[in-house]
């Protein structure tokens, strides 16, 4: 499930969703029947559209659409919007509201563990590799946590466990030959 975000459009102006995309023609259709033809993409994977500033100028629904001076209104749509479009449909299906809501339960607060109580907060040591290396290990710790919650909770020892975790994970080791040296 993604995060839901509003639409950021400033109040008294047309939302993105008011107007309508054509995908056999690539463009959009403003609210006052003008195309926004596609234009390029960008570096972050967005196409962009244009209206034809010459067509707005004269166009009684100008005040709601954009305040450019030339009167070009422009509508960004990600390479991936469609699949986007997709998603959002499933989370207003009957069952995913109640799972959506497990989101902030499950997801959300393993992040917030981590920049309240192992230090996420900030970036500790320079360069990406050292600073993937202390995720990944503080993630494993939080996991081999929860695991050890989840065993004691069902009744298991958790100490025989690990130890036998331990043993298996030796055995790993010495199969790899990047230990040997």
């Amino acid at each position: 499930l993604f995060p839901y975000t509003r639409p950021k459009t400033k109040e008294g102006f047309f939302g993105k969703h008011e107007f309508a995309y054509d995908e056999y023609y690539d463009c959009y259709i403003c609210p006052g029947a003008h195309i926004l033809t596609y234009s390029t993409t960008n570096r972050s994977g967005y196409k962009e559209y244009k209206s034809c500033g010459e067509h707005c100028a004269e166009c009684q629904c100008l005040s709601k659409c954009t305040e450019s001076k030339d009167h070009v209104k422009l509508i960004t749509r990600h390479v991936w919007e469609e699949y986007m479009e997709v998603v959002e449909d499933i989370r207003h299906t009957i069952g995913n509201r109640q799972i959506y809501q497990l989101r902030k339960e499950t997801i959300e607060r393993i992040f917030g563990t981590a920049k309240e109580q192992h230090g996420f907060r900030y970036t500790q040591y320079v360069g990406k590799a050292r600073m993937e290396m202390k995720a990944g290990l503080t993630f494993a710790c939080m996991n081999l946590k929860k695991l050890a919650k989840i065993l004691e909770k069902r009744g298991w020892n958790t100490v025989r466990f690990l130890l036998i975790l331990k043993k298996i994970k030796r055995k790993e080791v010495l199969k790899e030959k990047w230990c040997w040296a």
